[in-house]
Formats: structure tokens, C-alpha cells, sequence
């Protein structure tokens, strides 16, 4: 029997790390990549995932009515949110602490059907605006590839910048535009630092279906190339 040096069983655990890491995060359970130290806000739809630890506040809220209507939806065994308005609207309540995070990253669990993709089969962008009027800035997110296309619940993970505001040089997210502040025809809709009344507003996904989001530090979840990877469609296994 040939002997293993420690050296080379470190090489083989290693290998086997990465081999895992390419293969599809199991969406009935937070994914492994969670950073213990990092703090996150969130919101479970279906009230499936618990914090990961007390660094996680249940915070968020999915805003309805409007250009940003959702209604219930029940598909792939579990119950979530479709986006049947234009817009995707999150509310953070605890909205302050972004005040100085240079970025966000940002953990959703979609259904993986044609909302995703447009009429060629090419991937949708994720476009996140951030800010309140009168100078909110959109964010691109960047598109998933059209492996989500499969039938299945899945994480996905984005990381948009939490940019600075000319006028005052605040953070777009964390804090409020000095004209939307006090009494002014904006000030309501401004109130949690982002559009018509939410945080940060998710543009053109129309269908989308939704079961968990979360607001995290950059790093909170992983990267987003160990979240961002797809399994083949339901129907083939």
C-alpha cells in the first residue's frame, strides 16, 4: 500500500475543497460560505431560514402596491413573492448602518425560469437603484448565465457599490439626500434612503419569483463566484 505524505493529503483535501465548490449550493439551507463576523439584514419569505447568528437582523421588508406589486407565489415546493409590477422594492428598517459601507452585497433565492431570460434566451441584467430622489443612481448587478434557466430554486449572489451623492458626498445607502430631508413632496418616499419608500429598488425583472433576500457586508456570504454556480435543469436528472 503506498504510504500518503502529509504534504500530498493536504494537496488531495484541497483539490477536493475546489471539486466542491463547483457544484450547485443546496437552496434549502443557507449557503456554507456565510461569514460568521459579517452582519446582514434580511428577510426569509417563507419564513424557512433562521438567522445564521447574532449578527443577522430580521429587518427587511418586500414592499407591495405600485410600481413595485408583488404578489404570492407557490412553485418549485415552496411559497415566495413574483415581482407583477416593473420594480422589486426592499425596505431596510435598520437602513443607517450602510451610512459607511463602500459596498454591498446582496443574497437573493430565485426560481430559475424564463423571467430571467429575454426573448432571444439571453440573461437579464440586475440593475439596483440606490439613492433618493433627486439624485438616485442605478447600479448594475450584472446578469446570471442562462444555467439558471433550470427549474429550481437558487441562490445568487450580486455586489453593487454604495456610491457617494455629489451634493453632500453621503453614502447613496445609509443616509438621505439633504433636499429629500424635513418637509419637502419627497421627503415620504424617501424616508428609508431609497425610492417610494424601500431601501434599494431592483429594476425590469417582471415574474421574477423571490424567497429570501438579504442586505450583507462585502464578504457576508462568500464570493460571487462560489454562490453564482447552477445545476442542470429538474426535468433531465
Amino acid at each position: 500500500m503506498r504510504t500518503i505524505r502529509p504534504i500530498h493529503f493536504l494537496i488531495l483535501l484541497l483539490a477536493g475543497n475546489v471539486h466542491a465548490q463547483n457544484h450547485a449550493l443546496d437552496p434549502e439551507a443557507l449557503p456554507p460560505t456565510v461569514r460568521p463576523a459579517a452582519v446582514v439584514h434580511f428577510v426569509s419569505i417563507d419564513g424557512a431560514f433562521k438567522p445564521a447568528n447574532t449578527n443577522w437582523q430580521l429587518c427587511l421588508r418586500i414592499l407591495t402596491g405600485g410600481d413595485h406589486k408583488t404578489e404570492p407565489v407557490t412553485v418549485g415546493g415552496h411559497s415566495g413573492v413574483k415581482v407583477s409590477g416593473i420594480k422589486f422594492n426592499t425596505a431596510d428598517d435598520s437602513y443607517p448602518f450602510w451610512a459607511d459601507k463602500h459596498a454591498i452585497d446582496i443574497l437573493m433565492q430565485v426560481y430559475g425560469d424564463e423571467a430571467l431570460l429575454d426573448e432571444k434566451g439571453k440573461p437579464r441584467y440586475f440593475n439596483f437603484l440606490t439613492g433618493t430622489l433627486p439624485e438616485p443612481i442605478a447600479m448594475d448587478g450584472g446578469a446570471l448565465p442562462p444555467e439558471i434557466k433550470n427549474g429550481k430554486w437558487n441562490w445568487v449572489l450580486f455586489r453593487i457599490p454604495n456610491g457617494l451623492r455629489h451634493m453632500d458626498g453621503g453614502r447613496l445607502v445609509g443616509t438621505i439626500h439633504p433636499k429629500a430631508r424635513g418637509d419637502t413632496p419627497i421627503t415620504g418616499v424617501s424616508r428609508l434612503s431609497g425610492q417610494n419608500g424601500g431601501t434599494i429598488r431592483m429594476d425590469g425583472l417582471h415574474d421574477l419569483k423571490v424567497r429570501f433576500v438579504a442586505f450583507g457586508e462585502k464578504g457576508a456570504f462568500g464570493e460571487p463566484e462560489q454562490i453564482n454556480i447552477f445545476s442542470s435543469p429538474a426535468h433531465s436528472e
